[in-house]
């Protein structure tokens, strides 16, 4: 690993989008020749995130309301489609055909993406950010992950990581009297991750989710610590049809992950 890290450059991020934005592709013509049921444009919509990358999106990185009836958006699914239906049996080359489809926006909207600093906002915890409610029928409350730390990973910053626990079980405790937390993340397939857990987060670990959706709960993965394009599981997905890491969903008691934390 490098010790020193430089923070990612404008042209990295380009890059970024550009190498996922393809990946995406080469999974949306991969999805649906193993899925014949389901029709191109919920696939593009919903298992793959290609239109918050667009000029289209006049939000922020995530935004809360979605133009899918932009006349924009609406000429580029349109032709991706078509070039689907032309390439229906050959992955690659619609990958190759239907990436300059969206490039042109891509690089509209790149310095935009590149300097939005908008999520950081939506977390109230340094790294994790909590749902706005508790589950009703269990009283957990649910968490979701981001690193703030680029060009470092959140994982590397141990005391930082312990911090943003405590500061999310306080909220859980004190304002939502919650029993437990949860969260269901391609990072409970990560030891990495599960070694802050106690083991009731382990008993609890369901299966992977394997149907896949646009978020980052499945798509994280493809991200460096850096913001970059992770070329090493963007490899294994093209190889193997299956992501590297897949989210699975896991909770635990607020007791017993203090006590975790207390040992850290």
């Amino acid at each position: 690993m490098d010790s020193h890290p430089q923070p990612k450059t404008l042209e990295e991020h380009r890059e970024y989008l550009y190498e996922i934005v393809k990946l995406k592709l080469w999974f949306l013509h991969h999805w649906l020749e193993n899925h014949p049921e389901e029709c191109f444009k919920d696939v593009l919509r919903n298992r793959v995130d290609i239109y918050r990358k667009t000029s289209v999106n006049p939000g922020t990185l995530n935004p809360d309301v979605l133009h899918w009836e932009d006349p924009r958006w609406q000429s580029m699914e349109m032709a991706a489609e078509s070039t689907y239906h032309k390439y229906i049996h050959d992955r690659e080359s619609f990958e190759e055909k239907a990436f300059p489809i969206f490039k042109d926006t891509l690089d509209e909207r790149c310095e935009r993406d590149f300097t939005d600093r908008s999520e950081g906002l939506r977390y109230q915890c340094g790294c994790f950010r909590h749902n706005p409610t508790v589950s009703a029928d269990n009283n957990r409350l649910g968490f979701h992950i981001a690193n703030f730390c680029r060009p470092y990973s959140f994982m590397d910053y141990p005391n930082y990581m312990k911090g943003c626990f405590e500061m999310l079980l306080d909220r859980a405790e004190f304002i939502f009297h919650a029993d437990a937390i949860s969260t269901g993340s391609w990072l409970n397939s990560m030891q990495r991750w599960l070694d802050w857990f106690p083991q009731e987060w382990i008993d609890h670990l369901q299966p992977p989710n394997k149907n896949v959706q646009w978020h980052y709960g499945f798509w994280g993965s493809f991200i460096t610590a850096r913001g970059t394009f992770n070329f090493k599981y963007g490899k294994i997905l093209r190889e193997t049809g299956e992501l590297p890491f897949y989210p699975r969903y896991s909770y635990c008691s607020l007791k017993a992950m203090r006590d975790k934390l207390a040992t850290i």
